[in-house]
């Protein structure tokens, strides 16, 4: 990276952020990394379930409905506008959250630090804090399987939504749990046509709908519990219906005297694997996958989960160092799942997975 870059990101930073706070973010000191979830990703196929002997893995009762919620704030308020005529370089949206403002900016892919294919995300003003909200592994690209390819980071209270559009899309509405609709208007920024909006942790986001010249395209009810980041994943077209609501308790243990558990959420958003240990992910369908991890998140414990084929009955695990352990899939809403704690996250696993007559349906290494 050569100085001019650098100094260029910085100083196109700084301004951005200067455009709507009373004091520049320190980009050269002080960065804050908020929780970062980036949604689009892929499941990694693997063929079947991988486990790790670390302490036991416990399956309680299946709860086959939605889960308890806590009420949703109701009493905000939020407001979004897209750059204007004399808005910096890199600027997606701006706006406010019960009167404290708010802006998402870009940095130039590749510049400023980042890697190749990467650019800083900077999410910045009183509404997050007295110092910008830095990311520098965003990658917004449309692949044109989604209209809107969301990517969700979080300081304190409040939330901030961005992400790239399909080029048919015109324009998106956020239906917030309050009655507000946002109207988000593409930025091109960098090349790329991207939307962004904010709102508090505890508001509900009910759908997002994006729209081309001719009318909709399709809508995404988002996974969102309350004090969560919203996760946006199956996008349904006019008439299309999601997935039945259910819920369950994949698997949960203690390793380490540090407890951990792996939820299945399935709903209209898709299929979503949330974590005790912050980690998770989430996908449209489970048509085509087979036998998939979905995540691999480290911690302590590090924490892998992800679905199982019909015909895979059980997968015993041959941990690095460890003994062979061997655990069962969990049937939530017609789809088994797996969850599985890593006491060694960064160790190869090797697996074998078995159906009923004991025959080896797949194996490998994770």
């Amino acid at each position: 990276m050569s100085i001019d870059d650098e100094r260029d990101l910085h100083e196109r930073l700084d301004g951005a952020v200067e455009a709507i706070t009373p004091r520049p973010a320190p980009v050269d000191g002080v960065m804050r990394h908020g929780r970062v979830i980036r949604w689009r990703r892929r499941a990694v196929a693997v063929a079947a379930v991988a486990v790790v002997a670390a302490g036991a893995v416990a399956v309680p009762s299946l709860r086959h409905a939605a889960t308890q919620q806590q009420p949703a704030t109701t009493r905000y308020t939020v407001t979004v506008r897209p750059p204007g005529p004399h808005s910096p370089p890199g600027l997606v949206a701006a706006g406010t959250i019960n009167g404290q403002r708010w802006q998402v900016t870009l940095g130039r892919p590749g510049g400023g630090g980042a890697g190749p294919g990467q650019q800083f995300s900077v999410v910045s003003g009183p509404a997050f804090g007295s110092e910008s909200l830095i990311d520098s592994g965003t990658v917004l690209a449309s692949d044109g399987t989604e209209p809107v390819a969301f990517t969700a980071t979080s300081s304190g209270s409040n939330q901030a939504q961005f992400g790239a559009v399909r080029a048919d899309v015109s324009y998106v509405t956020v239906r917030l749990g309050n009655g507000t609709l946002l109207t988000l208007h593409p930025a091109t920024v960098w090349g790329v046509r991207v939307v962004a909006f904010a709102a508090p942790m505890g508001a509900e986001i009910t759908d997002a709908t994006a729209y081309s010249r001719h009318g909709v395209i399709a809508t995404a009810i988002p996974f969102d519990r309350p004090g969560e980041l919203a996760t946006f994943s199956a996008w349904l077209r006019p008439g299309q219906h999601g997935l039945s609501r259910a819920s369950g308790r994949i698997a949960s243990g203690v390793v380490s005297g540090h407890a951990w558990s792996v939820t299945a959420y399935l709903g209209p958003w898709g299929i979503c694997l949330d974590s005790s240990t912050g980690g998770g992910d989430c996908l449209p369908t489970a048509a085509g996958l087979g036998t998939s991890l979905l995540f691999r998140e480290a911690g302590t414990p590090g924490v892998a989960g992800g679905m199982a084929s019909a015909a895979v009955t059980r997968v015993v695990a041959y941990p690095s160092g460890g003994a062979a352990v061997q655990t069962r899939p969990v049937t939530v809403g017609g789809q088994k799942f797996f969850a599985f704690p890593l006491a060694h996250a960064d160790k190869a696993v090797r697996w074998k997975a078995y159906d009923r007559a004991g025959n080896v349906v797949a194996s490998g290494t994770t």
